[in-house]
Formats: C-alpha cells, sequence, structure tokens
C-alpha cells in the first residue's frame, strides 16, 4: 500500500519518494488509522485514488518533504538581488513582481521584501513591489499569511532589519510589521500541474531546496514554466546545492544557484 501511495504521489505531484523515506511515509499512514479516520491503508489508497481534490494526497506529501527553513537562509542570494539584480530592473516603468514558488511558512518571501525595502526606500518599495508566495501546503500559507514568528528565529535577520520591519507581540514571539506583508500575498499552487494561471510576468523567481523532491523530467518541466512567467531578463535562484547543468532549460548558470533567462 505504501507504494502504491508513493507511486501516487510521483502521478499527481511529481514529488519522487526516495526509497529510505518510505518508512517515514508508513508512519504517516499508521497515523491516520490510529486517529480513526481510516481502518486501514487499502481504505486510504482507494480514497486518494477517488478524490478529486487530491487534499489528502498533499496532506501527505507535505508531511514527507517538509523542509527546515528560516529568515535570510543562504544570504548570499539576497545580498545578490540587492546589488546585481535591482540595479538591473527598471521598475519605474512596472512594478517589480517576485515570486517565492516555495514559500512554505513565509521566510523566505519576507526575507525578499525586507531586502527590496532596504534597498528601493519604503515609499518606492510599496508603491512598485509584488511578492507572491506559492506552496503546496494550505497549512504553511496560514502561517505565512499571519507573519507571527518565536523570537528564536531572529537572529538569522540583520540588526537594522529587526529594527525597521518587525514588531514585537510577546516575549517569545515576532510579527513582520503590515505594510511588509501589504506587498505580499500567498495562493496554493502545485508546481507540478501543468501550465502556470499567471497573468504577468515575474521578474524573480525563488524555488530553492525543492527539485530535490522532483525527478528530472519534472525539474525539467517545472524549469520550462518558470521561463514562461519569468520576463525577457528575467532571475531564477534555486538552492547554491542544487544545479540546473544537466537539465535542458531555457535558463543560463550565472553564479551558485542563480540563473538567468536565456535570451
Amino acid at each position: 500500500a505504501a507504494h502504491r501511495i508513493r507511486s501516487l504521489i510521483h502521478k499527481r505531484l511529481g514529488i519522487h519518494i526516495k526509497e529510505g523515506k518510505e518508512s517515514l511515509l508508513r508512519q504517516r499512514l499508521w497515523k491516520l488509522i490510529q486517529s480513526k479516520e481510516f481502518k486501514d491503508l487499502n481504505e486510504i489508497c482507494d480514497h486518494i485514488e477517488n478524490e478529486k481534490d487530491s487534499s489528502l494526497l498533499l496532506r501527505l506529501a507535505t508531511l514527507i518533504s517538509t523542509n527546515h527553513t528560516y529568515f535570510f537562509r543562504e544570504k548570499a542570494h539576497f545580498d545578490y538581488v540587492q546589488t546585481h539584480v535591482l540595479p538591473l530592473i527598471n521598475y519605474k516603468s512596472s512594478k517589480i513582481r517576485v515570486w517565492s514558488a516555495a514559500s512554505s511558512s513565509g521566510e523566505e518571501v519576507y526575507s525578499i521584501c525586507m531586502t527590496l525595502a532596504d534597498s528601493l526606500g519604503k515609499n518606492t518599495f510599496m508603491d512598485r513591489v509584488a511578492i507572491l508566495g506559492t506552496d503546496i501546503s494550505q497549512k504553511v500559507l496560514q502561517k505565512a499569511e499571519h507573519g507571527h514568528y518565536l523570537k528564536e528565529n531572529l537572529h538569522h535577520i540583520p540588526a537594522n532589519y529587526r529594527l525597521n520591519y518587525i514588531d514585537p507581540v510577546s516575549k517569545d514571539t515576532f510579527c513582520i510589521k503590515k505594510e511588509l506583508k501589504n506587498v505580499c500575498l500567498f495562493r496554493r499552487l502545485n508546481l507540478n500541474m501543468g501550465r502556470y494561471p499567471f497573468k504577468q510576468k515575474f521578474h524573480i523567481i525563488f524555488c530553492r531546496n525543492v527539485f530535490i523532491y522532483f525527478d528530472m523530467a519534472t525539474q525539467e518541466s517545472i524549469c520550462r514554466e518558470f521561463a514562461r512567467n519569468a520576463t525577457p531578463d528575467g532571475w531564477l535562484f534555486i538552492s547554491q546545492t542544487e544545479t540546473l547543468r544537466n537539465l535542458n532549460v531555457p535558463w543560463e548558470y550565472v553564479a551558485p544557484g542563480v540563473y538567468r533567462k536565456k535570451q
């Protein structure tokens, strides 16, 4: 049954669960049975095969592919946006549109936010920036929209950003300032859905620490969709530990984890 669900997750979501993760998958499945949601593994399989919205499948995939995230992870990327990417974007003629394609609980989105606000100044930032965060999990998107985090996450945020862009909530929590949250939109999206439903193009796309879950064919189709939804001079950021080197995709390497759309 676990193998059956593994192949369903791969077929519907494009997420490749490695052999070593099968035991984790089984643990999650047994939890569903113990919680009395289902009587056995076969009933879970039948439910997944018949459900129209893939909600249970999404729940399982989210539990297995949960990725630890924090503010300003791989900070070199945010520095690169500030020093190399922003000077090349003509934001006077249109808004700077940024997409965090696997935004999890919002840390990446708000790290981008703080970087752009610091570079452009508050007024220009609020007028000229639109940031979209998407994820497969509704639960993490709700946390991202809320914008509240534990104080232990503060040390990843540069001191001047802490001063300007966050508010204390209690002795244990802080929140992202409202003016930053106002330029962000969070929506659920399955990256393996085929054509993405966007009407406007993005100048910058972040999709970091995600490709490890996808097989090569899925990685290629996602990268092509990213290119289709990027501006002619669009930028793509993946993790510094990932590479597009072996993929047939319309992106060219610029720096570790940094790619530019091929002209």
